[in-house]
């Protein structure tokens, strides 16, 4: 008995020390390693989840159109360890701060992304000024006569800017364009062509292999042919056009 009470007098046992220790902010060194590697995955995610997060993830079928980053679980000590935290650690103020706003952090991440100056102290930022021009340029193709029956023409790949866009609509549209044309002898030729036109955007979908975010539009554009001469090839210069094209996505 008196052994029993020698040992209990030494020292605490190892999970009181680690209590102890938790609650003292000082966590080992194992532990913030661990920690760091958290926070490391906990940020990669944060970066997905704001450009991802409210992107459809189902069908009508329910079943799953693209996988989805999972958020990393926090290290199952690191609730203790917040709940008796004195502010000794820096790495655990963070992750104490994650953990205090786990429930609301993935709405607030949302409404962050539309906000241009979050990252930037009130700064415009310049990769968001690089990226709304870029989005801005449209890859276009399937291009055909918007007229029937007429000589076929075909647009074949081409590119265009919009210079204002208002909700789902873009007007107006310039761009330039390569046209197959018939050549009067039973065969085709490439003419170059600059386009004037309005658009409507369809649908937003994700871009196979670079699993980037993109807008389908549809287009409407007065087009001039150049470099016809032969009027029996192709009576007029300017023709209707209607086609597709595809720009990034806008954040809206």
């Amino acid at each position: 008995m008196c052994l029993s009470l020698s040992l209990l007098v030494v020292g605490p046992t190892p999970a009181s020390a680690q209590s102890e220790e938790l609650g003292n902010g000082q966590v080992s060194e194992q532990k913030l390693d661990e920690l760091t590697e958290w926070i490391r995955l906990y940020n990669e995610w944060e970066e997905w989840f704001e450009l991802w997060g409210n992107r459809v993830a189902r069908n009508f079928n329910d079943q799953p159109i693209w996988k989805r980053k999972k958020r990393p679980d926090p290290p199952v000590w690191l609730e203790e360890a917040c709940q008796g935290f004195l502010g000794a650690q820096p790495l655990l103020e963070h992750a104490c701060d994650i953990l205090r706003h786990w429930d609301q952090q993935p709405l607030e991440i949302l409404q962050r992304r539309n906000s241009s100056l979050v990252r930037s102290g009130g700064k415009v930022d310049d990769k968001i000024v690089k990226s709304s021009f870029f989005q801005r340029v449209h890859l276009t193709g399937l291009w055909t006569r918007a007229q029937y029956p007429a000589t076929r023409l075909y647009g074949v790949i081409g590119m265009q800017i919009s210079v204002f866009e208002f909700g789902r609509y873009t007007l107006p549209a310039v761009g330039v364009m390569l046209v197959m044309i018939p050549d009067g002898e039973g065969g085709h030729d490439w003419k170059p062509a600059t386009t004037v036109g309005v658009g409507i955007r369809l649908f937003d979908f994700v871009t196979p292999f670079v699993r980037k975010p993109a807008s389908l539009h549809l287009n409407v554009a007065r087009t001039n042919i150049h470099g016809v001469h032969d009027e029996r090839v192709l009576p007029a210069m300017n023709v209707n056009f209607v086609g597709f094209s595809v720009s990034g996505k806008r954040r809206r």
